[in-house]
């Protein structure tokens, strides 16, 4: 019976510290951040959550950090707030700025915590969170370099050669009904980005179509599918040695400006989309090269000259072929939207150039002086060029006929002045003479005398 009684104290004492147990809550706390990973000179938010299923009361706390890799933004590191007795769960953030590489620790340290019925909460007393510090080179060099695709295909089509990595080329032949193919492809890195997958439109003979991949590095690769959609009897013509095709659908063309109407012409018997301009009496036809690029190009007498279109403000010009040579300029040809023109560069001067040009308002052809640097074109008088010639033609005349009488007046300052030199010798000499001639004299008056006194003394 005793034995019992004593079995049964233990277990009451035990149930009841199960029970103080279970009635004493937990305060967690948890410490996430922004990035796991941060370059020095960024900023990065540490967030601190403290959550229990008691209502908190009261928590004094202090959050630490490293100062040798970390600055302070915004936060309150030290604190004992106090709550309403409503919330279960508090949110504190920390911002800070990296200021040196190297991992660092931050730590949320509770000194007490009781809840709203003034119950000490069961916590760890510190929790911490590592962050890998890196400098912006490391962060670099951690990019992947990876721009290759793992697959390339063409629904419902076979290209050629079979997809590799390495190969960057692929060609593709279709029938003449196909206008449209949809190209898929999966990258071989994830971190990498892919433009030109998807549905692309076709005409008629070579369709070029890129494919870019891009590393996370910004490094690049260039994937190029040629499709080949088979003409029906086409018209090849030739330009500077090189195999073109006529097109024979307008809405492959686009119309250059408000000048030109659609119209068309007849080449080879067939009725051929094109453009025309009344003014100046020119006709635009389409013609793709083997690489499917479509450019306009003049049609004249079953000839062919690319089209340049210039718009400066409201004045749109086409270029001309330049036959004439002016005084002090040089042929050249410069760029002008990305196009190359024929041009006369002035010498010694890199920014005026002169272009022959025909104005698709008026269709006068004109010269024009291109300002380089302002991008500004306007009519070039060669009058006043041939005027400024003449002036500085007369200019060095003058300045020859200046020099010429300087010449003349130095000159005849020099006769002048040999002259008055010569002058003056020959006076001194005279007098020189005179001076000698007078010392003689004196000489012989004085030997005379002294002969005169002897006589008297032997008299």
């Amino acid at each position: 019976m005793r034995l019992l009684k004593k079995i049964l104290y233990v277990l009451v004492i035990l149930l009841s510290i199960s029970i103080i147990k279970v009635n004493a809550a937990t305060l967690k706390v948890n410490i996430s951040s922004s990035s796991s990973k941060i370059v020095v000179g960024n900023t990065i938010t540490y967030t601190v959550t403290v959550s229990s299923s008691e209502l908190l009361g009261s928590i004094r706390y202090n959050f630490s950090y490293d100062s040798d890799k970390l600055t302070l933004v915004s936060g309150t590191l030290n604190a004992a707030p106090y709550f309403d007795g409503v919330k279960k769960s508090a949110t504190y953030t920390f911002k800070f700025r990296a200021k040196k590489s190297g991992t660092t620790t931050v730590k949320f340290n509770i000194y007490e915590a009781i809840d709203w019925n003034l119950n000490n909460f069961s916590y760890n007393a510190t929790t911490s969170k590592s962050t890998t510090i890196i400098t912006q080179s490391q962060l670099e060099a951690s990019y992947s370099k990876n721009n290759n695709l793992s697959s390339l295909k063409v629904d419902n089509y076979s290209i050629t050669p079979e997809f590799n990595k390495n190969i960057k080329e692929y060609s593709l032949t279709l029938e003449n009904d196909v206008r449209e193919i949809n190209i898929t492809g999966t990258k071989e890195d994830k971190t990498s980005t892919v433009t030109g997958l998807g549905k692309h439109e076709l005409t008629e003979g070579m369709n070029k179509i890129d494919l870019v991949v891009t590393a996370q590095n910004g490094s690049s690769k260039t994937y190029t599918l040629n499709v080949e959609v088979k003409e029906l009897t086409p018209i090849l013509v030739k330009i500077n040695n090189k195999e073109m095709y006529v097109v024979r659908k307008k809405e492959l063309l686009t119309l250059p400006n408000t000048n030109y109407q659609e119209t068309t012409v007849t080449i080879n018997e067939e009725e051929i989309p094109a453009f025309k301009n009344d003014v100046t009496n020119t006709t635009l036809v389409g013609l793709k090269d083997e690489e499917g690029n479509i450019k306009l190009y003049i049609y004249a007498n079953d000839n062919y000259i690319l089209y340049k279109e210039f718009a400066f403000d409201s004045l749109i010009v086409t270029e001309n072929t330049i036959t004439e040579t002016l005084e002090g300029y040089t042929k050249t040809k410069i760029k002008i939207n990305n196009e190359e023109i024929e041009a006369l560069k002035e010498n010694d001067n890199d920014n005026f150039y002169i272009i022959n040009a025909t104005n698709i308002n008026t269709g006068k052809s004109n010269l024009y002086q291109y300002n380089k640097n302002e991008n500004t074109l306007q009519i070039f008088n060669k009058n006043i060029l041939t005027k400024i010639t003449n002036l500085e033609e007369k200019n060095q005349n003058y300045i020859f006929i200046i020099l010429s009488l300087g010449g003349l007046l130095f000159v005849t300052y020099l006769f002048i002045l040999i002259s008055s030199i010569k002058k003056k010798r020959k006076a001194k000499n005279k007098n020189n003479d005179k001076e000698k001639n007078n010392e003689i004299n004196e000489e012989k008056e004085e030997k005379r005398d002294i002969s005169k006194t002897k006589e008297k003394k032997k008299k």
